[in-house]
């Protein structure tokens, strides 16, 4: 007997992308539609929409700040989301990220669809952390550190994935091919993200006698408006005389181009979640040093593409390029395994999978962690550093 396909509304309420909307394109485009239906709640013009390239029914609603609108234009956003769920006869409501979780929650109460949260941050919010998973049937966590923020037996870890299509062409730079290393890094031009602490960890390294490198900076401050801090940044740069040696490239749209194109990538944040751009330079063959901080040393840790220094220390961030620049570790294999793992485990098509396997334990019989193999959250297992 045929088995008709679900109905899966996902919510987002951003309308420019991110590293959440990113990972929510990569999900929209890989589930299977032979088994999906999928309809899509977000702003009317949010600026990734032409970016998704399987059918799905929109929903342009927008979600405005909890702060602003706690109250009766909450409550009015609240029950149309509702009456679209009944028409619709949605079986899955699949919230992404930190705001759309509190427009769902409520619809635990009056719907039949299961309740699914992606959880993409790590908050010390008691409401966060305890309340809202309450409302939901599951909370997908991007790491074991978003994970060991939530209480409840209610969640699993589901890494974020990469499209293996967006690597169609092979490395576009052999390592140090004109005698400069080229360091890159990706991501909102924010002040936990800790491009200061590359840059003077660099300075170092020009202190001591190694100024054949270049650093390319990517990313802008449009998300977060945090322009002061990149004029500080900038300023630091001058001050350091290093204004030849650094480059503010801005926002690119194929930020994969330009990975391609660096010997070493690095991830500085602090209590980075997960760190999409760290798997994405591994899809281009391009070794990434992270700080020990957050969900970041789980993917090194799994992939073995990259190293990993101690937590905001620059005279190890510094060492360990000297390491990649003298040629005192392995490149070629960092960056072949790196590759390889990101291909295997990383894959949306894997990532896609494991999504369609929760929602399948949903519908079908509830949702038991034991029952997933392999993704299911464990306690224990992450308070021994065992990944």
């Amino acid at each position: 007997m045929e088995t008709r396909k679900q109905n899966v509304l996902y919510i987002t309420h951003a309308d420019k992308k991110g590293g959440a909307e990113q990972s929510l394109i990569h999900l929209v485009n890989f589930m299977d539609r032979r088994k999906y239906s999928v309809f899509l709640l977000s702003p009317k013009d949010a600026n990734y929409l032409h970016e998704i390239r399987s059918s799905y029914v929109h929903f342009p609603l927008t979600l405005n700040s909890i702060k602003k609108r706690l109250g009766f234009g909450y409550l009015q956003t609240v029950l149309r989301i509702r009456k679209f769920v009944k028409q619709n006869n949605i079986d899955i409501i699949h919230a992404n990220g930190w705001r759309a979780p509190w427009y769902a929650a409520p619809l635990k109460f009056g719907v039949k669809s299961k309740l699914v949260w992606h959880h993409r941050d790590h908050t010390h919010l008691r409401m966060y952390n305890k309340v809202l998973p309450r409302f939901f049937n599951q909370v997908i966590c991007i790491s074991h550190f978003v994970a060991s923020s939530i209480q409840g037996s209610n969640k699993t870890v589901i890494y974020n994935g990469v499209d293996p299509g967006l690597a169609l062409a092979d490395k576009t730079r052999k390592f140090m091919e004109d005698g400069t290393l080229v360091i890159g890094t990706f991501g909102r031009i924010v002040e936990w993200k800790r491009y200061h602490l590359v840059v003077e960890a660099l300075k170092k390294l020009s202190e001591q006698g190694i100024r054949a490198w270049q650093l390319i900076i990517v990313g802008d401050t449009s998300v977060d408006g945090s322009d002061d801090y990149f004029d500080g940044l900038k300023q630091q740069v001058q001050e350091a005389g290093l204004e030849d040696k650094v480059i503010f490239y801005g926002y690119s749209k194929k930020p994969l181009d330009v990975m391609a194109k660096c010997d070493v990538t690095i991830n500085f944040s602090h209590n980075e979640p997960f760190g999409r751009v760290i798997i994405e330079s591994m899809l281009m063959k391009t070794p990434v040093i992270v700080s020990d901080s957050g969900g970041a040393p789980e993917i090194i840790q799994r992939t073995g593409g990259g190293l990993i220094v101690k937590d905001g220390d620059t005279d190890e961030l510094a060492l360990a390029l000297r390491s990649i620049y003298e040629n005192d570790v392995d490149y070629e294999q960092l960056a072949a395994k790196g590759y390889a793992w990101v291909m295997e485990k990383f894959n949306m098509d894997t990532i896609a999978g494991e999504v369609s396997d929760l929602y399948r334990s949903l519908s079908e019989y509830g949702f038991k962690p034991e029952e997933r193999q392999g993704t299911v959250y464990e306690s224990e297992r992450l308070k021994s550093n065992q990944l």
